[in-house]
């Protein structure tokens, strides 16, 4: 009381706003983040060689976190269209529609994602990526897009907005990878361009580490590292739907809270967005918005892997909707999206089914 009658106005507006300051520093210092970092194309083979021969983000992601054993993308097909013809998301390749919405089908251009979610729960998020037909991708705060700059800016983009305006949702996607592209081969030679590339690339997320560091942040930093897709088996920079190879991402989490050193037995593109949602405590993704769309569940399809977090057991009830659809065409997938929205549609109905008799 005595102190408090010695100080006039100014003194206690100053008290008050060093306060408010603490305080906010805090909550900002425990406040998750989430940095989903796709290196286009990237497979499990071609990462391990990278880990072996320099790249140290990369590998201690993986000896820190949780790798997947067996990944699967949802369709590789390079066009999402739908029986109407249509291309809802122009050529925007369907797994990355997957690592936003959380589902396996995309009828609509309106559902819901990741950054809609967080700008719900007072989230800001960028998306940066490497290619025009990102720019589909426009639901985020902070979007670029680009096929002629080089992944550093892309990279810059973001940081520029984490350091400026404090998004805690950042989405990146590395693309100049696939330049160096010389066949399936050259992807696990460590001389090739390939592998000298991945490593510019891990540099790269080295400096995403950097920035997270140097805020404060990285004690609650989750890290999520996926391909879109894998790779096609030829010398040409594509990863059609009907080469197996195409559907088999790398994919790795890394947090707090998340085991270390661990693997587990299966994951799906569409996990992905589930888990940043979750970790950022945006609540369930709602999926199809799209009044006209009539598919059943609307919501979103994935799979929550529970089974990455500290005690929790490693096997998880996963319906493994993509391996079934490949095991159901004898793994030999058509190029057609058709054929994979087919099967799908088919699969989550009877899942839904089952549920309801349970």
């Amino acid at each position: 009381m005595r102190l408090a009658a010695n100080m006039d106005k100014r003194d206690i507006f100053f008290v008050a706003a060093l306060c408010t300051l603490t305080f906010t520093g805090r909550s900002l210092a425990s406040a998750p983040v989430a940095v989903l970092f796709v290196i286009d194309g990237l497979q499990s083979d071609a990462a391990a060689v990278a880990m072996s021969n320099g790249a140290a983000n990369l590998k201690s992601l993986h000896d820190n976190g949780v790798w997947v054993e067996e990944a699967y993308c949802s369709s590789p097909s390079p066009h999402l269209r739908l029986p109407d013809g249509s291309l809802p998301w122009g050529t925007s390749s369907p797994p990355n529609v997957a690592m936003h919405t959380g589902t396996h089908v995309f009828e609509s251009r309106q559902m819901d994602d990741i950054f809609l979610a967080a700008r719900r729960a007072g989230i800001k998020s960028v998306f940066s990526g490497g290619a025009d037909n990102y720019k589909e991708f426009n639901t985020a705060d902070y979007c670029y897009a680009s096929s002629k700059d080089p992944d550093s800016i892309t990279v810059q983009h973001a940081l520029d907005h984490f350091r400026d305006d404090g998004v805690r949702l950042i989405r990146l996607h590395i693309q100049r990878i696939r330049n160096h592209w010389k066949g399936p081969e050259e992807k696990t030679r460590p001389d090739s361009p390939y592998q000298q590339y991945l490593l510019h690339v891990d540099h790269l997320l080295g400096k995403v580490f950097d920035a997270i560091r140097a805020a404060g942040l990285w004690d609650s930093t989750f890290v999520f590292i996926s391909g879109d897709h894998g790779m096609g088996m030829t010398q040409q920079s594509n990863h059609p739907a009907s080469s197996v190879s195409s559907w088999k991402p790398y994919m790795n989490f890394y947090g707090p809270g998340i085991k270390r050193g661990e693997s587990i037995p299966y994951a799906e593109t569409p996990d992905i967005a589930l888990l940043v949602a979750h970790v950022l405590g945006l609540g369930p993704l709602k999926g199809h918005t799209d009044p006209d769309v009539s598919v059943t569940p609307r919501g979103t399809t994935g799979t929550l892997l529970t089974n990455i977090f500290e005690g929790n057991p490693r096997e998880l009830h996963h319906p493994e909707f993509i391996r079934r659809y490949l095991e159901s065409v004898h793994w030999q997938p058509s190029d057609d999206f058709a054929e994979y929205r087919v099967a799908m549609l088919k699969y989550i109905a009877a899942r839904l089914g089952r549920q309801e008799q349970d």
